[in-house]
């Protein structure tokens, strides 16, 4: 039965639960849309060489990071975030793989990770600021000391840190998330200060991170962010095929058959934009690989959990790859 929005509410509960901290029947399961990749960061993004033919593939290691970074920081919403406590098809998150692989469960990585290609320090060399549920827009009514969002997070880092600095992070789902009733029945102006809002908050971020001696006299700091990804693929079909079970809460109010990577290649283009104004700063394309492994492919493809949000631990595995390849690829 295809949902039809009739009333503001509908959308309203949408609102609580579509895409991820960034994010996420019928039809059949890997049915993909033929725009869906117009909303990946497909030029001006640190290239990942997925080879000619399949850009859904991220390619196994090849090579340690030729520059040493001393610091690493992460930053961002929950997929930067939470670890132990997360449900085991989960783990391990991609931010542990990229300081210490998990070589039972990667043999591939074995050698492949910060600590052993750099000396980078897990417990002491790591510094996390990200928090789950966090957004890049600044609330008009804004506590700095709400590290929720992205700015406060990088505000609150330390002044002096061993550098060169490595920043990796994930931000845009809960703020696209927070502007889908606009999407759906908001006038073009409304929708476009949305994205003007996420902009101004994620580009006051980045440029806190690009100050001049932000971490120290001299110090080096290389930024890696992610765009945002699509559950759906872009097709808008919130049926999470491994459980054969619609998406759960508010994502089971998606009209059937909307297409959503239109709306998200906007998001995109506007984050893609404000990056380039910061030297340091380079935004990596996530929606692109993740199209193919959207929540209504087969288990053995797809890269998210059961609650069609989150990545999965194989979503986690192929994040890690997206970055590494970002890091080999500094210099």
């Amino acid at each position: 039965m295809q949902i039809r929005f009739n009333t503001p509410a509908a959308v309203a509960a949408l609102t609580l639960g579509l895409f991820a901290c960034s994010s996420s029947s019928s039809s059949s399961p890997g049915a993909q849309n033929a725009d869906a990749s117009s909303a990946g960061d497909d030029a001006g993004a640190l290239p990942v060489d997925a080879g000619p033919s399949d850009p859904s593939v991220i390619p196994p290691p090849t090579a340690c990071p030729t520059a040493k970074h001393k610091t690493v920081i992460v930053v961002g919403d929950s997929i930067s975030d939470v670890g132990a406590g997360s449900n085991p098809e989960e783990l391990p998150f991609y931010r542990t793989l990229l300081a210490k692989n998990d070589d039972a469960k990667y043999p591939a990585w074995k050698g492949y990770d910060l600590a052993t290609c750099t000396g980078i320090d897990p417990a002491a060399d790591v510094v996390k600021a990200s928090k789950g549920g966090a957004i890049a827009t600044v609330p008009a009514s804004n506590d700095p000391s709400n590290k929720g969002i992205l700015l406060n997070q990088v505000t609150a880092l330390p002044a002096n840190l061993p550098g060169p600095v490595l920043v990796v992070g994930t931000i845009g789902g809960n703020d696209v998330q927070r502007g889908l009733a606009n999407v759906v029945l908001g006038s073009p102006e409304q929708q476009q200060r949305d994205i003007d809002n996420f902009v101004a908050g994620f580009g006051a971020a980045m440029a806190e991170l690009s100050k001049p001696d932000r971490f120290g006299a001299g110090v080096k700091v290389d930024v890696l962010m992610t765009n945002i990804y699509d559950p759906s693929g872009g097709t808008g079909r919130f049926y999470y095929e491994p459980a054969k079970q619609t998406c759960p809460g508010a994502l089971s109010l998606w009209p059937e058959g909307t297409p959503t990577a239109e709306p998200l290649a906007k998001w995109n283009a506007a984050m893609k934009a404000e990056a380039a104004k910061h030297a340091p700063v380079k935004l990596l394309d996530m929606y692109t690989p993740f199209v193919s492994h959207a929540v209504a492919t087969p288990a053995s493809e797809n890269w998210f959990y059961k609650d069609c949000i989150h990545p999965s631990a194989g979503g986690h595995d192929a994040i890690r790859g997206l970055f590494w390849a970002g890091i080999v690829a500094l210099k």
